[in-house]
């Protein structure tokens, strides 16, 4: 009887100590359930290291905690249709007790992107998991080189894209806009120039560099590799298009290529009342100069309009008379004696040197025609040293002859091409001035040593 005790009160303590361990393994269980709050904190984010570029397989990676693989199951889910499905696996991870989960997607098409949250299983439970936001841009390596210009406030445009507004952006005369070339997508610059725009003055402040003719290494890469950087002044109230430039560089496959930026426009507007004139100083400092002692004599009387009008009309005749020349040569004097003006040390030049250079060409050649049929060495040297001189007064002559003149009605003459500044000087009517450029409707004139901007309708063109 005592051993039967025995043995029943054996089997009941062995099936106590089975239910507890029972009881344990399943409180065990309960504790180790993932809570429904961690999974929706999960995010799926690239792996660290890799470039996001588009057609290239892009690895994502989850770390599930505390959930061994055999407890979570990938579902089939839908994607964008830029987003193509490579493969996925899921792994043991020891440092977080837990799962994790990669997967590979291939992007078409560079853009933001946030793909559609994966459904899993997980310990039994439908989830899911959602995605961090990537942008995926194009692969450097097969781009081709272009230029992009950046400007002060942050517009950008690139040469191969022509999809820009126009005009592109608005500025005040006489405000400097600030922009930089930048090269992208290529190791070597072999050439960089550009044209000097109209009505408007145009610097370049800076050269960097890239610009230095060497080959660099291939480092893959969207980063833009500044140029240069300039400042635009705009003269005259219309929409000017920036000045063209022209490129020549290698790309990351080798190939030379020739760049050249599409037309962009900006319009410049009438500037504020209130700007102050000391404030672009810095802009205009070499737009206007004035030295003590001038070469020609300024006149102080004053003459009317038909005056400087019959002024201009001399000096012009004066300017292409050849032949009757000496007689258009006196009549101007005469007219200019008998209005008081103090006759300029420094005149026109006239065309008569033009022609005479001319015929001297003429003739020098003829003479060096006959001078070698008939074999006259030294004749002939004589002729061709003549020729050649003819020829280098000729394009002294044409050179002068551009030069472009003008008889001021009365004005008075300013730094910067805007009728708000204050004026530097005033010109008397009568005067000869010399004009070197013109934006919009301003002349700058020059007169001795003395120089700035006067409105258009105050000079009377010598032609």
């Amino acid at each position: 009887m005592e051993k039967q005790r025995i043995k029943t009160a054996f089997r009941s303590c062995r099936r106590f100590l089975v239910l507890l361990l029972l009881f344990c393994n399943t409180g065990f269980a309960f504790s180790q359930r993932l809570p429904l709050e961690k999974i929706r904190q999960l995010r799926i984010v690239p792996e660290e290291g890799q470039n996001l570029y588009t057609k290239t397989d892009i690895k994502f990676i989850v770390t599930i905690p505390t959930v061994p693989p055999a407890q979570v199951q990938v579902l089939a889910g839908n994607q964008q249709q830029e987003i193509t499905f490579r493969t996925i696996r899921k792994i043991e991870n020891y440092e977080a007790e837990g799962t994790t989960i990669e997967i590979w997607y291939n992007f078409s098409q560079k853009g933001n992107y946030t793909p559609s949250p994966l459904p899993v299983m997980i310990q039994g439970s439908r989830r899911t998991i959602a995605f961090e936001p990537v942008y995926v841009t194009d692969d450097p390596a097969t781009m081709s080189p272009r230029i992009v210009l950046v400007f002060d406030d942050g517009t950008k445009v690139y040469s191969d894209d022509g999809n820009f507004p126009n005009p592109l952006l608005t500025a005040k005369t006489g405000n400097k806009l600030g922009l930089t070339v930048n090269l992208q997508y290529a190791t070597q610059l072999f050439q960089f120039n550009w044209e000097i725009p109209k009505d408007s003055i145009f610097t370049c402040t800076r050269q960097f560099e890239f610009t230095e003719n060497r080959y660099r290494e291939k480092v893959y890469s969207h980063i833009l590799i500044p140029i240069a950087s300039f400042e635009w002044t705009g003269l005259a109230e219309e929409t000017i298009k920036l000045p063209p430039f022209r490129l020549s560089a290698t790309g990351y496959n080798g190939y030379r290529s020739e760049l050249i930026m599409p037309d962009v426009y900006v319009q410049f507007t009438e500037a504020d009342e209130s700007s102050s004139l000391s404030e672009d100083d810095d802009i205009f400092s070499a737009a206007f100069f004035q030295e003590e002692e001038a070469e020609d004599k300024i006149i102080t009387s004053s003459l009317t309009d038909e005056d400087c009008q019959r002024l201009a009309d001399y000096y012009s005749r004066e300017h292409i008379e050849f032949l009757l020349y000496p007689k258009a040569r006196r009549n101007r004097i005469n007219f200019e004696e008998s209005c008081g003006i103090i006759i300029s040390e420094n005149p026109v030049f006239p065309a008569v040197f033009l022609y005479l250079s001319l015929i001297l060409i003429i003739a020098s050649i003829v003479c060096l025609i006959f001078a070698l049929r008939r074999k006259h060495k030294i004749r002939a040297l004589a002729f061709v040293i003549l020729l050649i001189l003819g020829t280098a007064i000729l394009i002294f002559c044409s050179v002068k002859q551009h030069e472009k003149y003008g008889i001021c009605r009365g004005c008075k003459i300013y730094s910067i091409p805007q009728e708000n500044a204050d004026s530097v000087s005033e010109v008397a009517s009568g005067n000869r001035v010399r004009i070197l450029e013109k934006a919009g409707k301003w002349y700058y004139i020059e007169i001795g040593e003395s120089g700035g901007w006067c409105n258009t309708e105050d000079i009377y063109i010598i032609k």
